[in-house]
């Protein structure tokens, strides 16, 4: 079995691929937190300018945050075919595994490509023994697919919903 970001290769879709985020991704990383963050300003009067500058100031924080407060996370970016079409966060410190981001430019959206990649992070936590946490918004489509993954609800924080999942007993029978 082969492993890149202590990640299975096996368990990743072939059509896909991961590598480092580097400042080259910065653009296309802004635009991939903006079409995240599309339903919601879909809902306010601002003008188009308003709207993208404030995607681009809340990218600027949330970034800023996760290398702040995640060190040795993985931010890694999705390919398909060489073209960036994702992104990865994976919080590696000792505790349990972090799940900090995971998304898809719309178009790559609803091709199962997610659920083997949480599967592949999962899989990394039942073979390290460590549990998997992340944080959702109950509204959320991946909240129903974290489910199905085994991730419970622990609590809610603000907006979002505290999930963990602990390694499976059956892999580290293994």
């Amino acid at each position: 079995m082969s492993f890149e970001f202590g990640i299975s290769t096996s368990l990743i879709p072939p059509e896909i691929q991961l590598r480092w985020a580097g400042e080259s991704d910065q653009a296309f990383l802004r635009a991939l937190y903006r079409t995240v963050r599309a339903p919601e300003l879909a809902l306010t009067p601002w003008t188009e300018g308003q709207k993208q500058a404030f995607a681009d100031s809340q990218f600027a924080l949330q970034d800023s945050h996760y290398r702040a407060h995640y060190p040795g996370a993985l931010f890694l970016v999705i390919e398909h075919q060489g073209d960036p079409v994702g992104r990865l966060y994976l919080g590696t410190a000792p505790g349990p595994l972090r799940l900090m981001d995971l998304a898809f430019m719309p178009p790559w959206r609803g091709r199962g490509w997610g659920t083997a990649l949480v599967r592949a992070v999962v899989d990394r936590g039942d073979r390290e023994g460590r549990d998997t946490v992340l944080f959702v918004e109950a509204n959320n489509p991946a909240y129903r697919l974290y489910g199905r993954e085994g991730f419970m609800d622990e609590g809610v924080e603000g907006v979002y919903v505290r999930m963990r999942r602990s390694p499976s007993v059956l892999r580290l029978a293994d």
